[in-house]
């Protein structure tokens, strides 16, 4: 009786043991992508998932694979189970062509009372690979109207006119008020060096120019996405009680009106616009 028992026992817990690891992904492992931002893990069979809340953040990783290379890109954000799923968020999304791999954690989640193993999410994004270059960017003697870049290494720059790019564009900050004040058309003016012409003229004021990817090719790779602020002083856009708190969840639905941090701390863990940012919070009950 004792070891028909215990055969009994080990194969309940055989069954419980890939049950855990029994999920679908989404997009699938191995899938060939145009952006890396939301996964979706589903088990389709389970009545009850816990995620580790002290790994929500920082425990999962996202590496670009390069041969026996690999250099991290972003955390990963891990969202509170819903039913029979969870939403895995890049802090970050990636639009850079390349190999990249999600590491999953041990004891990062729970399926029917059974730690699923530590496993691995593999995709691809084609296309160009992504320049390390570094740029320098400068106001022409503080005006904005004409900006100047130089690329470092680079021995061959040019614009990159095989597709549809959004150019250079500049957005004025007025608190958490933000509007496009104008956009830029760029001029190459040597082998690592090209100008930015406004399209108007900019008045005084706090700015953020943004150079969306893929405007320039060095050496034949494209630019990543590139910001630079400038400001007589920076924008404080940091959340405190003295300003008014409003925020949405990722549907879009208002979950806070005319609030405060204090209502913050009353969300449910997950990623949230508040006062116009997305921020992560984790609130421990």
């Amino acid at each position: 009786m004792k070891k028909i028992f215990t055969s009994l026992l080990l194969s309940l817990l055989s069954i419980i043991a890939v049950h855990a690891q029994d999920y679908t992904v989404e997009p699938a492992n191995g899938s060939v992508v145009e952006t890396l931002t939301d996964i979706f893990i589903t088990w389709e069979n389970a009545t009850a998932i816990d995620v580790n809340v002290e790994l929500m953040v920082g425990g999962i990783k996202a590496y670009m694979i390069e041969g026996e290379n690999k250099t991290f890109v972003t955390d990963v954000f891990c969202g509170p189970a819903w039913g029979n799923y969870i939403n895995l968020t890049m802090m970050n999304p990636t639009v850079n062509a390349g190999d990249y791999q999600i590491e999953i954690p041990d004891n990062m989640i729970t399926v029917d009372g059974t730690v699923v193993a530590a496993f691995n999410l593999n995709y691809t994004i084609p296309g160009a690979k992504t320049s390390t270059a570094s740029f320098d960017i400068a106001a022409d003697n503080g005006s904005l109207n004409t900006i100047y870049i130089t690329v470092s290494p680079c021995e061959e720059l040019a614009l990159n006119e095989g597709e549809e790019i959004e150019k250079p564009f500049l957005i004025k900050n007025d608190g958490f008020n933000s509007t496009r004040a104008t956009d830029y058309t760029i001029t190459i003016t040597g082998a690592n060096t090209a100008t930015l012409t406004a399209n108007k003229n900019v008045s005084d004021g706090h700015f953020t120019l943004h150079i969306p990817r893929a405007n320039f090719l060095i050496d034949g790779n494209i630019n990543p996405l590139l910001t630079k602020d400038f400001a007589p002083a920076s924008i404080n856009n940091t959340v405190n009680d003295a300003k008014s708190v409003n925020a949405y969840n990722i549907n879009g639905t208002q979950v806070i009106a005319n609030g405060n941090n204090n209502d913050i701390d009353r969300l449910q863990p997950g990623i949230y616009i508040i006062n116009g940012e997305k921020k992560v919070v984790i609130n421990k009950k």
